[in-house]
């Protein structure tokens, strides 16, 4: 139970109540965390206080809510390398986390000037737009952003959810991935994007750009990550 007469606000203390637990070990990656009546009741204070104590702990990383699950103390970070060329779901599978997707939109449409300078094409040129939430063990952490040259107008006719796209590509269309240009900068999240990954508005995150060639020099996308970098390690 909390000290209602210390000076500290409840719900800090409340907060490092649940920190001692993770520290101690009592809580451990992957456990569920009570519901928010539960731990009002069992520590005697609102419902308010209890929520901004996990407010405060999920900003921080160490928890993640899933809409319809509940509450769940953070599992370890995902290490991605991006000197490598290997996709997001292989990224999963190699830290034994289970990789998936989740379509957002994919449409053929006007390319942009921006698409022309990185994938070199010609005036009038269409662009495949796909946009895919990526989940690991079932918590949203990135949003994926790739944009293909209309020569991949096939990929109209795939199912996309929970699928490798690099896998798609590599074992039905025998497309080999060699050069990946890469850049790393901070945004900071729009109203979609908090809705995607069940953040605040304005949250910060890291944005991987990348431009992807085959090994003849061809472009074959470019794309961009927008990442929970409490949930990524980043190795360079």
């Amino acid at each position: 139970m909390l000290d209602h007469s210390e000076s500290s606000p409840l719900y800090k203390q409340l907060q490092e109540k649940i920190l001692d637990s993770i520290h101690s070990g009592s809580l451990k990656p992957g456990d569920k965390l009570p519901t928010e009546l539960e731990l009002s009741e069992a520590n005697q204070v609102s419902r308010v206080t209890v929520r901004s104590a996990l407010d405060s702990l999920t900003s921080e990383g160490y928890l993640v809510r899933i809409p319809g699950r509940g509450t769940f103390i953070t599992k370890d970070k995902i290490k991605k390398n991006v000197a490598e060329t290997i996709g997001f779901s292989e990224t999963c599978r190699l830290q034994n986390k289970i990789p998936g997707a989740k379509v957002i939109k994919c449409v053929i449409e006007d390319a942009t000037l921006s698409d022309h300078e990185h994938l070199g094409l010609q005036p009038g040129d269409k662009i495949i737009n796909i946009e895919r939430i990526r989940y690991a063990d079932s918590v949203p952490i990135s949003v994926e952003y790739s944009r293909f040259p209309s020569s991949y107008s096939f990929l109209l006719n795939e199912d996309l959810n929970d699928k490798s796209l690099y896998e798609i590509l590599r074992t039905k269309y025998k497309v080999s991935f060699a050069h990946a240009r890469k850049y790393i900068v901070m945004e900071y999240a729009s109203f979609d994007v908090a809705t995607y990954l069940n953040i605040a508005e304005g949250h910060p995150l890291l944005s991987i750009k990348s431009t992807v060639s085959s090994p003849d020099g061809t472009k074959i996308h470019r794309s961009k990550q927008l990442i929970l970098g409490d949930k990524f390690e980043l190795i360079v």
